[in-house]
């Protein structure tokens, strides 16, 4: 019973995952389109969670608090914690519709702040620990601790400030 709720639940997760790291699909979702993913697998999840133990249901919890905001006013949707700025500009999308304005409400970090490589780390640790959670409890092999990339983008801001680059050339940060 686990097996089949983690594989409805772990493609959902890889799809927000990916959206908040740059990877993968990231550009052919919305916002929108996030924020439903986010209902539908708070449910799925918590209809499944007494199946799982508390230390899975802490990792989801810590996932979904670094992605989302909650609890706004009354009848308004979870907002998506990071940038709307390169979205905006590598916005696919499936339709090929264009961006829609009113999507970047639904983000809580602005075009100009940093999402630094410090929260990329601890976003792929929640990830990765949600997913060797829901393995330890399944059983089935030994969890891995590790199931995302390092290979994340750090521009993901309009920042204008020169690029500082460290070894190999690789940029580390901004001054």
């Amino acid at each position: 019973m686990r097996l089949e709720y983690y594989k409805s639940l772990a493609p959902s997760l890889n799809r927000i995952m990916c959206y908040m790291l740059f990877i993968g699909t990231w550009r052919d979702d919305s916002p929108a389109d996030v924020i439903h993913l986010k209902r539908h697998v708070d449910t799925t999840f918590h209809t499944a969670a007494p199946l799982f133990g508390p230390a899975t249901a802490a990792a989801y919890k810590n996932m979904m608090d670094l992605t989302f905001t909650t609890y706004g006013n009354w009848g308004d949707d979870a907002r998506l914690r990071t940038s709307a700025f390169r979205r905006r500009q590598a916005w696919k999308g499936q339709s090929q519709t264009p961006w829609v304005d009113s999507w970047n409400s639904f983000f809580t970090v602005s075009d100009d702040e940093a999402i630094t490589e410090e929260w990329f780390a601890a976003y792929r640790k929640a990830y990765d620990s949600l997913l060797a959670q829901m393995v330890d409890d399944i059983q089935l092999s030994k969890r891995r601790d590790i199931n995302t990339t390092e290979t994340v983008s750090l521009n993901a801001h309009n920042d204008q400030r020169p690029r500082v680059t460290g070894r190999q050339g690789r940029i580390t940060a901004r001054q």
